[in-house]
């Protein structure tokens, strides 16, 4: 057998085959599959009496199928088609993978203060059914008469939304601030869904609330240490 013959295609394309399914990375899995169906496609067309156009096609089809779920591995492990604003909104979200991120994403709801009075996203001691997101701007918080800023980058109601209870604070959102808002059943009921995402989520929470714990705001500044905070941070360990 001449070594050129189409028929060492097929050993090769086997080969390949068997060495994708030796690999637990899909997006490599997916990859050598790829290349191994354009290896058998080669011999379909090369072989005596071929082209066999009807592997050929269904050869491709395959290909097709599998270049649609690498653009879906991509997706879920890059930030390809991402906003500038939305990567900006996955650089708060650390705790998250490009792909969880993507599915908080479909929540969210941004939005623009545009009252002049402010914008009020929660009321101490009351139900609040929303998570928020400070992207631009300071918000004004204010908790049993003492009032602080909180600049962008920090979420408001997070307290209220893991422990599933009445906000702690009330937040205003003067006219020009941008922030992101989801809705807290929605959200709640996600993190059900998908376990993984549902810890990170929690992990991401009690870190930001750690930090507004930890940040040296001035005196008239500070976000004070209750029971609340302190539960809400033993409850992530």
């Amino acid at each position: 057998m001449p070594f050129l013959d189409p028929a060492w295609l097929i050993y090769l394309g086997a080969g390949l085959m068997l060495l994708a399914y030796a690999i637990r990375d899909e997006l490599r899995l997916r990859t050598l599959i790829i290349v191994s169906t354009f290896v058998y496609i080669a011999y379909y067309y090369a072989v005596d009496g071929g082209p066999l156009w009807e592997a050929i096609v269904t050869s491709l089809l395959m290909v097709a199928v599998n270049f649609w779920v690498l653009g879906q591995i991509a997706l879920e492990r890059t930030t390809l088609r991402l906003s500038d604003d939305e990567k900006r909104l996955f650089d708060a979200f650390e705790t998250l993978t490009p792909g969880q991120f993507r599915r908080i994403l479909k929540l969210a709801h941004w939005r623009r203060a545009d009252d002049p009075e402010g914008t009020v996203l929660t009321r101490e001691d009351e139900p609040s059914g929303a998570l928020f997101y400070v992207f631009n701007g300071i918000i004004s918080v204010e908790k049993r008469g003492h009032r602080f800023r909180l600049p962008k980058g920090n979420f408001v109601g997070e307290v209220g939304f893991v422990l599933n209870r009445k906000t702690t604070t009330t937040s205003v959102a003067p006219e020009g601030v941008t922030y992101v808002e989801w809705d807290a059943d929605a959200l709640r009921k996600l993190a059900r869904q998908r376990p993984a995402l549902g810890n990170a989520l929690n992990a991401l929470l009690t870190r930001d609330l750690a930090k507004k714990l930890t940040a040296s705001y001035r005196p008239d500044d500070a976000l004070p240490a209750n029971r609340e905070t302190f539960e809400l941070l033993e409850a992530a360990e």
